[in-house]
């Protein structure tokens, strides 16, 4: 502080001390006057934050607006409209909080099942298949299994296949419910997502680009998991109002826990699942296309390899857990390795076989 005598009424007055010159107010005459600065003083912390204060007012007066806060112009969106991660990164922030604009819940819940599929579609073609093709029977094939695939299926399930063969998966022998994962869901949910692919070889395009065909079967699997979501998300809810009627707000607890879990799961790893293994079987469905002297024997192959890693992981689902999320990452490994195998990403024939092998 320092003792300063006014120079009107020549009352002696403190003032803090400051490097830089001040003007100030005399409290007995009310005259102002100027302090000298003394430059070896530390400022105070007023003084200090009013100086930081000004300097960043002045800075950001010399910021540009149109260049720094918001440089958007056509170049940039001409660049955006042209970005891959752009808009990826844009449309998987955005949409579900779209979706939750939505009022019903049901179609709340449709949209998500199938935003997911989506999002693992794009994963599949773009960057596993590497396919460069158009989208419309990719989405064809997803739709026309969600929809019409799997109505067949349970058409088939409650007026064709019989009884004794349906109840197989749920027998208390551990051996004989392990068979009717195989070879009751197993063959016959892989036989569902692979008749889009069949129709188009046989209806369409039987010369079709060998990647164009596993994207449909990839799409048709994808399809298939989130139209079926659906119906174990109406399972977990019903599930959960019988926990709270026989146990109360813990069975609510319980139950409403429980169909979290089981709706993450279905949603972000099922469809993954069930989008690999009917790429192993369109795979195998392309090679019979190729040998022709061969054809039912790598269809046959195909079915049965894509329904055993099938039914294996679902029935090891309900034994050991990590084990079966262990067999669907091998699932696949043996998939990628199919692609490398198969393809050579360029839509050619698979290597070391020809149309007459």
């Amino acid at each position: 502080m320092l003792n300063i005598q006014c120079p009107h009424c020549k009352t002696t007055q403190s003032y803090s001390a400051s490097p830089e010159s001040k003007t100030v107010v005399c409290s007995e005459c009310q005259q102002s006057f100027t302090i000298p600065g003394m430059p070896g003083s530390k400022p105070s912390f007023s003084d200090q934050v009013l100086k930081h204060g000004k300097k960043v007012a002045r800075d950001l007066h010399s910021i540009s607006f149109r260049e720094e806060i918001m440089p958007l112009d056509q170049a940039n969106f001409m660049r955006f409209s042209r970005s891959f991660t752009f808009w990826g990164i844009t449309l998987l922030g955005m949409i579900p909080l779209l979706i939750v604009t939505i009022d019903q819940s049901e179609a709340q819940l449709t949209l998500f099942a199938l935003f997911f599929a989506l999002v693992w579609g794009v994963i599949f073609k773009k960057f596993v298949v590497q396919d460069e093709g158009s989208w419309i029977w990719a989405i064809g094939s997803l739709f026309f299994t969600g929809i019409f695939g799997i109505w067949l299926l349970l058409f088939l399930y409650r007026y064709i296949v019989p009884d004794f063969y349906l109840d197989l998966a749920d027998a208390s022998n551990p051996v004989i419910s392990l068979i009717g994962y195989v070879f009751q869901v197993g063959i016959w949910e892989e036989l569902c997502k692979a008749l889009p692919v069949i129709l188009v070889l046989k209806y369409v395009n039987p010369t079709i680009d060998h990647r164009s065909l596993l994207v449909i079967g990839l799409f048709s699997g994808l399809g298939f998991a989130a139209f079926e979501n659906l119906n174990y998300g109406t399972n977990a809810i019903s599930s959960t109002y019988s926990l709270t009627r026989d146990y109360g707000v813990g069975g609510l607890v319980s139950g409403v826990q429980s169909a979290m879990v089981i709706t993450m799961l279905r949603s972000v790893s099922l469809v993954f699942c069930h989008a690999v293994w009917a790429g192993i079987f369109t795979y195998f469905i392309g090679l019979s296309g190729i040998n022709k002297d061969r054809r039912g024997a790598f269809f046959v192959a195909g079915l049965l390899v894509a329904a055993i890693l099938h039914g294996l992981y679902d029935w090891l689902a309900g034994l050991q857990p990590t084990i079966a999320a262990l067999l669907a990452g091998f699932s696949f490994v043996l998939l990628y390795a199919y692609i490398q195998k198969g393809f050579d990403l360029s839509g050619r024939e698979p290597s070391g076989t020809s149309a007459g092998e």
